[in-house]
């Protein structure tokens, strides 16, 4: 359903948890890791961060065997740092890191509760989860669109927008 509703995007940031999301969480239906790094490992466009369930026989399956636990990438004018974010606790805490990083956005997983807010000027974004979403949320990820501005979607997998910034 996401390439049919996204069927262009110049890079995809994934925020960990690639092939399996633990063992407290069932397995979607036709869930398949194999096939899943099969592909994963023929598209060039993902930059990947190591979440907890991250284990290092699925980063030798992906052939990335130095999967950062945290990333930052410029976009436009604005730093984006990536984690997945197990150890986040409170907007305090994600505040400190953004200064400590330098950065005007954190996008982080774990969770996989969609989040888009912002923070005294900062932007903290978690774009839930496609396959496994929390809290009675539907399926979800994120859009990021540079221009002149900075704009970050959550849409629904099936193409619906869900919350917007534009900054």
């Amino acid at each position: 359903m996401i390439e049919q509703s996204f069927p262009s995007v110049d890079q995809i940031l994934h925020l960990g948890d690639i092939l399996y999301h633990g063992p407290r969480n069932p397995l979607p239906a036709g869930y398949n890791p194999a096939a899943l790094a099969d592909i994963l490992k023929k598209r060039a466009n993902i930059s990947y961060v190591r979440g907890n369930c991250d284990a290092d026989v699925d980063l030798l399956v992906l052939e990335n065997n130095d999967m950062p636990k945290i990333m930052s990438l410029t976009i436009g004018r604005f730093k984006v740092l990536l984690m997945h974010g197990e150890d986040i606790h409170n907007d305090d805490e994600i505040l400190e890191l953004l200064e400590k990083h330098d950065a005007n956005v954190l996008a982080y997983g774990h969770s996989h509760i969609p989040r888009l807010e912002l923070v005294k000027s900062k932007v903290i974004l978690n774009p839930g989860s496609t396959s496994l979403p929390k809290m009675n949320h539907p399926p979800t990820c994120a859009l990021i669109e540079i221009s002149e501005s900075l704009k970050i979607s959550i849409y629904t997998v099936d193409g619906e927008l869900y919350k917007e910034m534009i900054l």
